[in-house]
This record gives structure tokens, sequence and C-alpha cells, in this order.
């Protein structure tokens, strides 16, 4: 219910005693209860939408600390909000989603009484169908709650499935304030995409460079690897698409589509935030830290030159990956094989265009930097190392 209002589903002392009863058990001290339904996000306030991409990227996120009336999953976007007119309430919440998640129930005790808690159960959704959803829907969530052993009825909500392609990236709460939620991005970052490996194969056979070796080497060392992922991505055409449009919308969440790395690489396009999170999928893997550079409007990518400076915001370069079908290769360039792996390439004209996408790169960076650092809203550094020992986990793909 929206508002967070509580929905009149208040079961009176009589009641219960009435049904516990009917019952043939003997009755139990039974409070007055009220409850409603909660969909719920990151954003901490009431929706009819629940993101795939959020549910996924979260379901190992750690949370260190929880406000004392949140009982249940930290991760939840599920629940119900309950008051109790007694201390010591032993409560019982099932949910159920249609066709995404069967039936879960989690078993709490609420402390206070007359103090309004929200409980969040574990929800067993099916992963691969989460994955999958690739258009918004609406389905039916059903919520029942029973206290001290006495069934207190079921409610059931119509709520919306977004598209696993959208991603929530900030919300306006009730206070007016915006929340980030960018740490989302880090989701499509997917350094075991099995494509991941061919990329090494081509930039190797083409004698772009002789060999992947990570942190072990020079800075040029590293820039020389990410011009191996530059020609590579280059010669397979993939070109700039300013397609964002998610698959629904919402008066308080910000959201984007962002495709997943085999599906820019299958239409050979991508917006600024698909080609930023393809290449930092391919950097990862290699070994090194790549950052997600996002501003309103835009997201560029970021790398760190040396493995001491990952995470720490220094030693570092950014690159423009929008540029690298502009003007891209012609056909003799990108079937081009290299003299010299370690020297050639230089001369080359992909490497000229990498030069001019590396200086727009840090070009931004340093105009938007005194944003960053003082936090305005809308302009964040996503570091993936980061992400990923905060549990934001890669959405598989099945």
């Amino acid at each position: 219910m929206k508002n967070g209002l509580l929905a009149r589903a208040t079961l009176t002392l009589v009641t219960v005693l009435a049904l516990a009863s009917a019952s043939g058990k003997p009755p139990q001290s039974v409070p007055t209860i009220r409850w409603s339904p909660v969909v719920g996000s990151s954003c901490g306030f009431d929706t009819d939408q629940i993101f795939p991409a959020e549910i996924l990227a979260l379901a190992t996120r750690r949370v260190q600390k929880l406000p004392a009336n949140y009982l249940g999953d930290p991760n939840a976007v599920l629940g119900v909000r309950i008051i109790s007119s007694m201390p010591d309430t032993h409560v019982r919440v099932s949910i159920r989603v249609d066709r995404l998640a069967e039936e879960t129930g989690f078993e709490t005790t609420i402390p206070e009484a007359n103090q309004q808690y929200e409980i969040w159960p574990t929800l067993r959704f099916d992963t691969r169908g989460l994955a999958g959803i690739r258009e918004s829907f609406p389905t039916t969530a059903v919520f029942s709650v029973s206290a001290n052993g006495v069934p207190l009825g079921e409610q059931t909500q119509t709520i919306q499935i977004r598209s696993v392609n959208d991603v929530p990236y900030a919300c306006r709460t009730r206070d007016g304030q915006v929340r980030d939620l960018s740490y989302l991005f880090a989701a499509f970052v997917d350094e075991n995409h099995p494509w991941i490996d061919s990329v090494s194969a081509v930039a190797l056979k083409n004698q772009a460079i002789r060999q992947f070796i990570g942190y072990q080497g020079s800075p040029q060392d590293v820039i020389h690897q990410v011009f191996a992922i530059w020609n590579v991505l280059q010669r397979r055409q993939v070109r700039y698409s300013s397609i964002t449009r998610p698959s629904g919308q919402s008066e308080a969440i910000t959201s984007q589509h962002v495709r997943f790395l085999d599906e820019t690489i299958e239409a050979s396009q991508g917006n600024c935030v698909d080609g930023t999170v393809l290449f930092a999928s391919i950097i990862y893997k290699l070994d090194m830290c790549p950052v997600l550079v996002l501003i309103p409007g835009h997201m560029f990518l970021g790398f760190h030159l040396d493995r001491q400076s990952c995470g720490q915001r220094r030693n570092w370069m950014f690159l423009e990956t929008t540029l690298i079908g502009n003007p891209g290769l012609g056909m003799l360039q990108r079937k081009w094989k290299f003299l010299n792996p370690d020297s050639s390439y230089t001369s080359s004209e992909s490497y000229r265009q990498f030069l001019h996408a590396l200086d727009t790169g840090n070009s931004e960076f340093q105009s938007v930097m005194n944003s960053i650092n003082s936090r305005q809203p809308g302009y964040h550094v996503i570091e993936i190392a980061v992400a990923r020992r905060a549990g934001i986990s890669a959405i598989p793909r099945f």
C-alpha cells in the first residue's frame, strides 16, 4: 500500500479468540494486529515495481547494520509492515509471487507493543526466470500473516515486473532527497562471461599484444593491454547507440536499459553504459581494476595503472568508449596483422583513435572531478573490485 499507510487488516481480540476456539485449540494470549503488504526496493519506500536486476545483483550483498524495526532479509523487495498491541508477539509471514517465487515463510518475534515493524522473508525466486525477463509484465503477490499461531488472513497486490535489463540507479525519497543506486551498474560487469576468452585469443592472433600480464608490467603495459581490447572490439565494428529507454517508467525511480555483454557483441552496438561495462568486464577478467564513471546523462570508463592504486582514486586513466566506432576502422585495417606485437601497434590508425579516446576520457574526468569529490548528486565513481567485495554480484547469463 502506497505512502507507508497500513492496510485496514486489523483482527480484534474477540475475532482471534473465536478463530482459536473454532479450531478446537485452547486460545492463547493474542493481540490486536494491523498489517499491510510492502513492495519495496533499495530506495526504502513503497513502490508497485520490482527490478529483477536489483534482486539478482544484491542476492549476496552484506549489510552491516539494520534499523531495530527491520526484521529479516536486508536485500528483500517484498515484505509486510505490522503493529501488535502486545509485546513479544510471535509472527509468521508468508509471501509468494505468481510465476516467479514459490511461497516462502519467515518466523520472528515482535519485541515491542504498538511499534511498527517491517518483516522481510528471503523469497525463493526462480533465478533463471528473473534473468530471462526481457519485457515488463504485471503479476500478483500474495501475502499472509499469522500471530501466535492464529491466521490473520491474506492480501494480494498487483506488481509490475521490469525487464532484467532495467537498472534503477537513483530514486527520490519521501523527504525529497536523491538516493544513489548507481552501484547496481556493477552487476552488468560480467568478468566470467565465456566470450571474454576469445578477446585475448583474437588480440594474440593479430599480434596486437604479445601477452596479457595484468599489473605485472609497467603502466604503459597496462595501457597496451587496454588498447588490445579496443582493437579487438574495433575489428568487430562495435558502434555507439544512444538507446537507453527502459521497459517501464516510475515517478520516483530513475532507470536505464543496459545491454549484457553478449547482447552488445551480437548487436555490434551499445550506449555509453553498454560500452563501459563491456570494457570493464574484460579488464577485470584480465586481473586489472576498472572503474565506471557516472555523470548526469553519461558514463565512461576508468582503469588503474597499478594494483596499489586500486580503490584509491589515484594513478588512473579514463577512456571514452563511445568513440570506438567514430570513425572506426576500414576493411583493410580490420584485417591488419601487426608486424611486431611490442611496438608496431603505436603507429596504427586504431592506436591513434585509442589515444584520442583516452585524451577525451581524461579531459571529461578533469571537468567533473570536483563534482565527484564533493559527492554531488548524479556524479559517482564505481570501483568494480570494491563493488564485488561489498557483495554486488554479476547477473548470471543462462
